[in-house]
């Protein structure tokens, strides 16, 4: 494919429901989804997302209501998500790290009507947790949305669920999924804001299945091809680029619920898996598994890996010792609908290593200086889009979110060169990235704050040889208070993913303030380093 190759091939096709019933005819019985001893075709996988969108829709769910899904990644989970499109409901993916607090807030504010979840996974019951925290705090989940568990394809509640939906007609079915536009909210994705409360983001479906087939095109994916799926669904990662971009590209999907460097090697030794979009810790584990030079991995011919600074070794070593015959380098944004650029086949390894590759055909890249006008080649400022892949906003929030020239800022700095390709080079906002999933500084203060023996908290992100960043929290204790390391980190544990918590708790007499009285952020590193 090229970039002028933007349109999906067939103008009766404009939303990812009707992709679904197109992708269904082209590929058939090729495999859709596979696992373990089971494996759906494309045909079985629209059968089965129909079954449930009936099902959704026996329940009471209604185009435009939200349907969240709180599990890890599964057969069932890709089923869910094309079900909820198909009914021409929103799906609201959950983070599987999140304690039932978090989770509840994001049902809660999302008023989701119904929640696919897991009554089991790495021991915990979430829907049991969710059922605990309705009863105990209805403050702050007034309303709890119904549960469906999607554990395994014959639990109990799932069947039911199912059977329920046989009352209602095919037709219907049809007519709703005739009734949604390009234009109508296929995702709302909760992404930390610099406020620290998590922000909606609505994605549409038309620009949703413009950027992921166009993605796989430049990607040079292809029906047949086999992707490893170890990112989780709840992130825009695995959602779109894994489920949409393999659905409408014919690509069999093979879910992994929890990442594990020798069990992707047995997949990718036993599948012959070929395509792998992954973060760069995926790949260090892989290049670092002591049963690597025995594996025949040989299959593997399309990989893509991002991060705000990615080591030129480990792309050497994707092309060298992994084999992949062309590694891909991304940035994107939940706002942007997770696209912006991408690097190109062909281009050199120290392009893919260095850069993020040049504007998607139909989107703009722009770095703006402080004042609004664009950066000239080579110089420094934000990173701002504009285009068909803009969100439509922030659920339940009128606040206009581009700037006068129509502008989406991101917050992050970076640097184009004269041949259009984008360098991110750090954030303005406090925000770090922990293994690929945002932190807001903000919420995480907030709770540590909360603690009685707590006067103040700052918090900023340090690097880490294996996750990019975790966090460092400095600590001012209220006068004759005591509170350890320990207990704080205990405090934490309760109230927030494992991912946000702080890696390292300093006590301070102060926090460095600058003259507005904000926290100097910059000089917090240097602070506890000297404790």
């Amino acid at each position: 494919m090229n970039d002028e190759v933007t349109e999906y091939p067939s103008t009766e096709v404009r939303t990812i429901a009707e992709a679904a019933i197109w992708a269904e005819q082209q590929y058939g019985g090729n495999p859709a989804l596979v696992s373990p001893g089971r494996i759906l075709s494309f045909t079985d996988y629209l059968a089965a997302a129909k079954a449930a969108a009936r099902g959704l829709m026996a329940a009471g769910v209604k185009p435009g209501d939200r349907v969240a899904i709180w599990a890890p990644n599964s057969i069932e989970f890709a089923v869910s998500v094309l079900a909820i499109q198909l009914s021409g409901a929103a799906l609201v993916p959950v983070n599987t790290r999140y304690t039932a607090r978090e989770a509840a807030d994001i049902l809660d504010r999302s008023g989701a009507v119904l929640v696919f979840t897991v009554e089991r996974f790495l021991g915990r019951s979430y829907a049991e947790e969710l059922r605990v925290f309705h009863r105990d705090s209805p403050e702050l989940l007034a309303h709890l949305p119904r549960i469906v568990d999607i554990g395994e394809p014959d639990s109990p509640r799932l069947l039911a669920f199912l059977a329920k939906g046989r009352s209602e007609s095919e037709r219907e079915l049809e007519q709703r999924i005739g009734q949604i536009t390009p234009d109508d909210i296929a995702t709302v994705l909760f992404t930390s804001g610099t406020t620290g409360q998590p922000k909606g983001a609505m994605l549409r479906h038309g620009a949703l299945l413009r950027a992921y087939w166009t993605w796989g095109g430049l990607l040079g994916v292809r029906p047949g091809d086999r992707v490893l799926l170890s990112n989780p669904f709840f992130h825009a990662f695995g959602l779109k680029v894994g489920l949409l971009l393999s659905l409408v590209h014919g690509v069999a999907a093979y879910p992994m619920p929890v990442f594990d460097a020798g069990a992707a090697l047995d997949i990718i030794e036993q599948e012959g898996i070929t395509f792998y979009p992954a973060p760069p810790t995926v790949f260090q584990s892989l290049l670092a598994d002591p049963t690597l030079p025995s594996r025949d991995i040989s299959s593997l011919r399309v990989a893509v890996t991002g991060a705000t600074s990615i080591p030129p070794q480990l792309i050497h070593d994707m092309y060298d010792v992994l084999g992949f015959d062309e590694v891909f380098s991304p940035y994107g944004f939940t706002e942007g609908t997770g696209v912006a650029t991408l690097t190109r086949q062909g281009d050199d390894r120290d392009t893919v290593a260095t850069t993020a590759g040049r504007a998607l055909p139909g989107i703009e890249v722009a770095v703006l200086r402080g004042d609004g006008t664009t950066a000239v080649p080579g110089e420094t400022g934000e990173i701002a889009l504009r285009g068909y892949n803009l969100m439509a906003g922030y659920l339940g929030k009128d606040e206009p979110f581009l700037d006068s020239r129509g502008y989406l800022r991101s917050g992050d700095l970076g640097v184009l060169d004269e041949r259009g390709y984008l360098k991110v080079t750090g954030r303005i906002k406090d925000m770090y990235i922990v293994g690929g999933f945002n932190v807001s500084p903000a919420e995480v203060e907030a709770v540590l704050q909360a603690h009685p023996a707590v006067q103040a908290a700052a918090v900023t992100g340090m690097p880490d040889e294996r996750l990019g960043e975790v966090g460092l929290a400095c600590v001012v204790r209220r006068p004759a208070a005591e509170v350890t390391q320990a207990e704080l980190d205990e405090w934490c544990r309760g109230q927030l993913a494992n991912f946000k918590r702080p890696r390292s708790i300093r006590f301070v007499d102060s926090l460095p303030l600058n003259a507005s009285g904000k926290v100097m952020k910059e000089q917090l590193a240097a602070l506890a380093n000297s404790r």
